[in-house]
């Protein structure tokens, strides 16, 4: 699908005026950020760790870090109840670790993802109940178990919710709740992932220990930061924000990754064939979270939370290589539903959504589907599948859609469902009913999505020329990462290019390489899985090319690289 171009309004002369000390194309990528004022720029260039909020500013964190406390005081059994993907498997493990570190008999539950499902199920509260649990904190999950969390104080646990999902109209009665997405909470960092709320947590419990000394279990101030690979893992792979407390947390959480003391993470990126001291948000993103949610996918996720917490080099070995080979078959699964559920798609023609079906899919591998076809064809897209005689599904939308919306208005067609604006996921109540269902889906969202517009934009943050991107400006550019969501990679419109040289490359010439001048200033630019696309070009061509730019490291080389985003004739 064509993008339609968005150019990034100039950065006002004063403005530019104003901080000469930094290179013009660093000066409009800040200004777009909307990082415009001197205490604005000095926190944003200088991130600190020292900038991170206070723990109790959150209102029930005293009764939470204080029931902990006691807990592992009086040797009380507590228990992590987790998620099984990313954010919920490395939110257990920061609470398992800590808790270890402190001294307390603690243990872990992860749920099955298709017998069991997400958050709490009043079974397993009533088994745990049985086992000796007398402390119970979710991570990841809680906010909305009612009766679940009922249940466990009826049988005299105390319960402590660390989540970060929205706030239900009736809340769960457990001993404290720490979510920073409550209207009324005071913490200032709102987009936090489960994680990053289960680290703030712990800063809490050391801040009230002192450093565990209280406890007799003393550990060294700052023993905390080496958590922070757990945060930032979970904060790129949860797609959460980066701005304000999460860049800080991933930031330094990337620091922390690149010199790991996980035998389980060295492992994994020995069997990825990556050096992990040139781990970035990239590696983190594409590589480590999707391997770490392959397992609660096609597996369980206490494959990946075994191996976030080995201590083995032995037993990390053979967990990364489950891993790695789990997370191949959950690429071959992807690749054939997405091609299956493409030929539905394009048999159907044109429509505002799509809703694609095979009962051979495997529902684990449903939302990965559905995100690569709304990316696609930058439409709503459902994709569901049989499992235990039930239609279960998953839905991705497009910005600018809620697509809640249609699942709040069509909630009698489902056994159960759940979501936010951009994802979804339900069991129909029959499974008999999915053709009507097919049917009253598309015929609701192309009366509802009438105001939406359905090209797909491409935001750019501004205009250069090929000499704009000296040594300096690359350098710079590089600092204001961790690049993700809210603080993308900049992208720049170089207009009137002459096209240079054209070549192909990969081993089915699916790369376009493409040399282009401007200014006598000549680039070589890579053009990922757009080698189609030289077909149309010829040497002297003038062009407009929307580009990202950035150092290529590989093997001590460091050389600038240009990659094509988009392009058209000028």
């Amino acid at each position: 699908m064509d993008h339609t171009w968005i150019i990034g309004d100039a950065a006002p002369n004063d403005f530019h005026q104003a901080h000469l000390n930094l290179p013009p194309l660093v000066r409009q990528v800040l200004w777009r950020r909307g990082v415009q004022s001197a205490a604005e720029l000095e926190q944003f260039l200088q991130p600190a760790y020292d900038q991170l909020g206070d723990p109790f500013q959150f209102q029930q964190m005293d009764t939470a870090v204080e029931t902990i406390i006691h807990a592992i005081a009086d040797q009380r059994q507590i228990t992590i109840y987790g998620d099984y993907d990313a954010d919920g498997v490395t939110s257990t493990a920061l609470m398992v670790e800590t808790l270890e570190a402190l001294g307390a008999k603690v243990n872990w539950y992860l749920p099955e993802r298709l017998a069991e499902g997400y958050g709490l199920r009043t079974e397993t509260v009533a088994q745990l109940a049985d086992q000796g649990t007398q402390l119970l904190v979710t991570v990841d999950c809680g906010t909305t178990n009612v009766a679940e969390i009922s249940l466990a104080r009826q049988r005299g646990l105390d319960v402590i919710v660390i989540d970060h999902h929205h706030q239900p109209a009736e809340l769960p009665p457990a001993t404290a709740i720490i979510n920073p997405v409550f209207e009324d909470e005071r913490y200032p960092a709102r987009t936090l992932s489960s994680a990053g709320v289960a680290f703030t947590v712990a800063r809490g419990l050391l801040a009230r220990t002192q450093y565990g000394r209280t406890l007799n279990h003393e550990l060294p101030v700052g023993w905390e930061k080496w958590l922070l690979d757990l945060v930032a893992i979970s904060t790129v792979a949860d797609m959460m924000p980066l701005r304000g407390e999460n860049r800080i947390l991933v930031r330094y959480g990337l620091q922390v990754l690149r010199k790991s003391r996980r035998p389980g993470l060295r492992a994994l990126f020995a069997v990825m064939g990556t050096q992990i001291e040139q781990a970035d948000e990239f590696t983190v993103g594409f590589q480590i979270g999707p391997r770490i949610n392959a397992a609660g996918r096609l597996h369980h996720a206490s494959l990946a939370l075994h191996l976030l917490l080995t201590k083995q080099p032995d037993e990390a070995r053979d967990l990364a290589n489950q891993l790695q080979a789990i997370n191949l078959d959950r690429q071959k699964l992807t690749e054939l539903a997405v091609a299956e559920a493409l030929e539905q798609i394009q048999a159907a023609g044109e429509q505002s959504a799509y809703v694609a079906f095979a009962s051979h899919w495997s529902p684990g591998i449903l939302g990965l589907v559905a995100g690569r076809l709304a990316e696609r064809v930058w439409r709503p897209v459902l994709v569901m599948t049989e499992n235990d005689g039930q239609i279960v599904g998953s839905g991705r939308s497009i910005p600018g859609y809620d697509i809640m919306q249609a699942m709040d208005a069509g909630r009698e067609h489902f056994l159960r469902f759940g979501g936010h604006p951009g994802a979804c996921g339900f069991t129909l109540a029959k499974a008999e009913g999915r053709s009507d269902f097919h049917q009253w889906f598309q015929e609701f969202i192309s009366r509802d999505l009438k105001e939406v517009k359905m090209e797909k934009p491409l935001h750019v943050d501004g205009r250069a020329r090929l000499a704009d991107f000296s040594d300096e400006a690359l350098d710079v550019l590089a600092e204001l990462g961790p690049y993700g969501i809210e603080n993308t990679r900049p992208t720049f419109l170089i207009e009137q290019a002459d096209v240079q040289s054209i070549a192909l490359a990969g081993a089915q010439r699916q790369h376009l390489r493409l040399g282009i001048q401007q200014d006598g200033v000549t680039v070589r630019c890579i053009g990922f899985r757009q080698g189609a696309r030289g077909a149309e070009l010829v040497p002297g061509q003038h062009l407009d090319v929307v580009v990202e730019a950035s150092w290529n490291v590989w093997r001590e080389r460091k050389e600038p690289q240009f990659k094509i985003i988009d392009l058209r004739r000028s």
